[in-house]
């Protein structure tokens, strides 16, 4: 992976319905979700692309803002995903949800090495798959477009029509033991939990 071709995207465009606000501004240790995400991303990547519902929110951040462009259809992630590949003119893309913040660059280094190789590189711990913390190759456009257009939401209901690499869980452990890098903030629980476990860890996982 070329240093020009390292492209991220941040997906911050959900609803947050279980919080009931924007999650991607909530802190950690005095920082935005969002702000935590571009500057430990920017360590590596030398492109973000932003997919945001209310860009205004996040123009003062160094990144390419970008909305969705399969707006007819039902929300979600797959969506974003479609906006942020059209967007970011890139081979491929690391996509993250702004709602994991134990960004782990080293993990994200490995998976980078077989993303000019395959379609789309995905951490999986058995059958669960992290689909919103993975590369995706431009090829992924149009079967992400076809699995929208056809109402499917699932994000991995594609995976059978492209080449897809697996990470698994063993490759995992070795950059990151206890697979924090998955960690996501849905509740106010998930929250008061991720804010103990910022105390305790280093930003970027390095």
């Amino acid at each position: 992976m070329l240093q020009t071709d390292r492209g991220a995207i941040i997906l911050a465009g959900g609803d947050s319905t279980r919080l009931g606000i924007n999650k991607s501004l909530l802190e950690l240790k005095g920082e935005t979700l969002i702000k935590r995400a571009v500057f430990t991303l920017r360590a590596y990547f030398t492109q973000i692309t932003l997919v945001a519902d209310h860009p205004e929110l996040f123009a003062h951040l160094p990144v390419r803002l970008a909305g969705d462009i399969l707006t007819g259809y039902a929300k979600n992630p797959l969506r974003g995903i479609h906006a942020g590949l059209s967007a970011g003119n890139l081979p491929y893309q690391f996509v993250l949800a702004c709602d994991m913040p134990f960004i782990n660059l080293r993990l994200i280094r490995y998976m980078a090495q077989f993303a000019g190789r395959y379609d789309a590189v995905v951490p999986r711990n058995g059958n669960f798959h992290q689909p919103l913390h993975a590369f995706y190759s431009s090829s992924c456009l149009e079967p992400i477009r076809r699995q929208v257009e056809q109402g499917g939401g699932k994000i991995t209901a594609f995976y059978h029509e492209v080449r897809v690499k697996y990470i698994d869980s063993a490759e995992i452990k070795r950059f990151d033991p206890m697979e924090l890098s998955f960690f996501n903030i849905n509740s106010r629980a998930d929250y008061e939990e991720a804010q103990k476990l910022a105390a305790l860890t280093r930003r970027g996982g390095c």
